[in-house]
């Protein structure tokens, strides 16, 4: 089924309405493109549309989604180029598609409601007239950079024509999306309206332009002193110079993309057509390279489990709507759970552990909201509504009627169990009890609970606002009315629900330990602190295993150990290491101390480690970054395929978002499955057994890995 439409309304106005079927977002592919060209061609051809002979005077681009106008390109139809030729010819195609659109015969009217990205709004800059809604949801950008991709529809010229060079280039080396104001003020945008009129006030406009009562007036940013100081010819070589010096800087993988957009865009501003072929080159040649097909592989994989049918499976057959929820525990945790979930219209009741805990949680729920004030995303109307959602008091008064009841008391299985029974005791109390836990598993909190079907376990990572997987560790015993109430829950706050079996706590926990793990045994074999953390860095993470401990806390990864592992002659180094730095006050950035120093905006590894631990920093040079990124990748990736061996994870797919979105993983390399697929198994299962000879258990690769090897298959196979 095509995801446009036409509809003639009486006064001539042609609606084209975008609606990809069975989804959450509009996406373009070939088959949109060859209605779309067929549209344009009949239009433009001034041939007749509808049997009354009745004639199209204008064109208005609606969306039938509340989140997404269109989001991009289908891109997994970029995954069939086998060739730098086959991008080109698809550049070449929606090239003139653009063309077609801003040369037509009758004005084409873009009434923009959601998220407007990509091919959306290259195809959007075309059009003669663009309005856009004040929906929260509605933001416009060009984002195929984040894929290693340039734009393809003539969005780099045609950009620059329309807001000027020194703002293209903003938009293009920082990926920044506007916001509807921000996109009005620079010329992106013509005019806002409130999302109820949007229709109304777009049909009127295209009728307008179509009778020549009104012509787009815009004004560039700053003016037209500022745009004729932008424009000339000094000023423009100093802001391709100063782009280049940031791409150049830069560690970004998809930095070949940065560099080939600025380019194109260069050649535009003098010559559009030279600029759209050098677009339509450069979209060929890197639509076919290694690193964009594993960041559009990893874009698929993330949509797939955020689109699991399991889900709204699930959320369908409970049709529960969770209007109330109560949080108890530390109070940065149960502040931000309070105001995710104030945020979507939840009402929430904190207890604190006296009164001036609870108040603290209220203060930083208040601070929270006037932040967003400030930022405009929401008016004062709104701020009050959500803040009067939140209640807090030092006893558990208000709980009983909460449907979901959310505990963060720390690693401390005893505690967690007492709030546990103490909640149960609360005449007439029907929840779901969920624990907030790093790498307890739930069986051992269920262990303790009258309703032991009603316990289920998270883990959100900090900060809670920014995080966007919510892994969700369920039990023998959890019932699947808990999960789907949970799932839906998450999907609520924003986050992405991601169900794993409850084996030996969390599987991003369980990963990132193996990969800690490593790196301790390597700063205890005397590799310095600076090469390891550059190593993992130029691997593709944005921080080095050492800093992410210090983010998480020393304390909180050393009680994972306890948890998950007992102490053994293999990983003995490692226990040593974090008690040491434990025992002299060093849990990381909430001591202002781990394996760096902080202070202020400064952060620089602390050089007195290595005497605290023993340590001899002049052995640093005797292995490659490489040596060193096998060892930690390797650990991490071994242990993956053991929790889908276990079936802690259901699938591959599951595993590499769990890894990209929970750990950071680098989304070029895919996850480490899709990492395991284009290094090839073999070669990863001669890498393991050559590190478990000299290092031991930990990197025997499972029967899974060996199957594969001898079978030459993957685990993605098309």
């Amino acid at each position: 089924m095509s995801s446009l439409s036409i509809k003639l309304e009486s006064n001539g106005v042609a609606i084209l309405s975008l609606d990809t079927p069975d989804s959450t977002e509009n996406r373009l592919d070939q088959e949109s493109f060859t209605f779309l060209e067929e549209f344009l061609d009949r239009l433009n051809g001034e041939l007749d549309m509808v049997e009354n002979d009745d004639e199209i005077k204008a064109v208005v681009i609606l969306s039938g989604k509340e989140k997404s106008f269109i989001t991009g390109a289908d891109f997994r139809e970029y995954l069939e180029f086998t060739l730098a030729d086959e991008g080109r010819s698809y550049s070449l195609k929606v090239q003139e598609l653009s063309e077609k659109i801003e040369n037509s015969r009758v004005p084409f009217v873009a009434s923009v409601s959601g998220a407007c990205l990509g091919i959306g709004l290259e195809l959007v800059i075309a059009c003669r007239y663009r309005l856009a809604s004040d929906n929260r949801h509605t933001v416009l950008g060009l984002d195929q950079m984040n894929l290693g991709l340039v734009p393809c529809a003539g969005g780099v010229p045609r950009l620059a024509r329309l807001i000027g060079t020194k703002e293209t280039l903003d938009m293009i080396v920082t990926g920044q999306a506007l916001d509807p104001y921000y996109a009005r003020q620079v010329g992106l945008v013509d005019e806002i309206v409130p999302e109820e009129l949007l229709k109304d006030i777009s049909v009127k406009r295209a009728l307008e332009l179509a009778n020549k009562e009104i012509k787009p007036r815009r004004q560039r940013f700053g003016g037209m002193a500022s745009a004729l100081i932008n424009e000339n010819p000094v000023s423009r070589r100093m802001s391709f110079e100063k782009a280049k010096k940031q791409i150049k800087e830069s560690r970004e993988i998809y930095v070949n993309a940065l560099r080939m957009a600025v380019e194109a865009l260069e050649i535009g501003v003098s010559s559009f057509n030279r600029g759209l072929h050098v677009e339509s080159v450069y979209f060929g040649e890197l639509a076919v390279t290694s690193y964009s097909r594993q960041l559009i592989r990893a874009r698929i994989a993330l949509e797939e489990v955020r689109n699991d049918p399991s889900f709204k499976k699930a959320a369908r057959e409970n049709n529960k709507k969770i209007a109330k929820i109560a949080v108890v525990g530390d109070e940065h945790y149960v502040s931000g759970i309070a105001c995710l979930a104030a945020d979507n219209g939840i009402r929430v009741r904190i207890k604190g552990m006296d009164n001036e805990n609870a108040g603290q949680a209220l203060k930083k729920s208040y601070e929270f909201f006037m932040g967003k004030l400030e930022n405009g995303e929401i008016d004062e109307l709104d701020a009050e509504k959500k803040l009067d959602l939140i209640s807090a008091a030092s006893d558990y008064s208000g709980f009983k009627r909460a449907q979901i009841v959310i505990e963060s008391e720390g690693e401390d299985l005893d505690i967690k169990q007492k709030i546990l029974k103490e909640i149960e005791s609360l005449s007439g109390s029907d929840f779901i009890y969920v624990s907030n836990s790093f790498a307890i598993p739930i069986e051992r909190i269920a262990g303790a609970a009258s309703r032991p079907e009603k316990v289920i376990g998270v883990k959100i990572s900090s900060p809670l606002s920014e995080a966007e997987l919510l892994e969700i560790a369920v039990g023998d015993n959890t019932s699947q009315e808990t999960i789907g109430d949970i799932v839906e829950f998450g999907r609520r706050i924003g986050k992405l629900p991601l169900v794993v079996k409850d084996k030996k706590g969390f599987y991003t926990t369980r990963i990132q330990l193996a990969y800690f793990n490593e790196a301790l045994n390597l700063l205890g074999e005397g590799i310095g602190a600076d090469d390891i953390e550059e190593a993992m860095i130029l691997f593709g993470f944005a921080d080095g295993p050492l800093g992410s401990m210090d983010e998480i806390g020393i304390d909180l990864v050393k009680k994972g150990y306890e948890i998950l592992y007992s102490p053994t002659a293999e990983n003995s180094g490692a226990y040593t290491i974090l008690d040491q730095l434990i025992s002299e006050g060093r849990r990381g950035v909430k001591d202002g101390r781990g394996f760096y120093k902080y202070g202020g905006h400064d952060k620089r590894i602390d050089r007195s480690i290595y005497k605290l631990l023993s340590l001899h920093e002049e052995d640093s040079n005797s292995v490659s970054q490489e040596y060193i990124q096998d060892r930690l990748i390797l650990a991490l990736v071994n242990h993956a395929m053991i929790c889908l061996q276990e079936e802690v994870i259901e699938n591959a797919k599951e595993g590499d978002v769990g890894a990209l979105m929970g750990i950071g993983f680098p989304t070029y390399r895919g996850g480490p499955f899709s990492y395991i697929d284009s290094v090839g198994a073999g070669e990863i299962m001669k890498k393991l057994h050559n590190l478990s000879v000299r290092y031991g258990n930990r990197y025997t690769p499972p029967p899974l890995l060996k199957n594969m090897a001898v079978g030459g298959s993957k685990f993605y196979e098309s």
